[in-house]
């Protein structure tokens, strides 16, 4: 399986720029664990557990990444108001 990248190249922009994060939620009291973030470009950027794509059996196009988060993180960013 192969996916591919609409708009995003190695975390920015094809323009070059960032997004700017905005945090909704995260599971842990403190220091770095899983946490979501919206961004001003409509989109999410997720903090997790890398996960290889090798160990997946996956495909990954250059710029992406596997990224593992619980299941109740992502209940949590909804309640936030995603």
């Amino acid at each position: 399986m192969t996916n591919h990248p609409l708009t995003v190249v190695q975390g920015t922009e094809r323009d070059g720029t960032a997004p700017q994060l905005t945090f909704v939620t995260k599971l842990c009291g403190g220091g770095g664990c899983p946490t979501v973030y919206r961004t001003d470009r409509n989109t999410y950027v997720v903090q997790g557990y890398t996960v290889t794509a090798e160990a997946t059996g996956l495909d990954i196009p250059a710029g992406e990444q596997l990224v593992e988060i619980p299941a109740d993180l992502l209940a949590e960013a909804v309640k936030a108001g995603s």
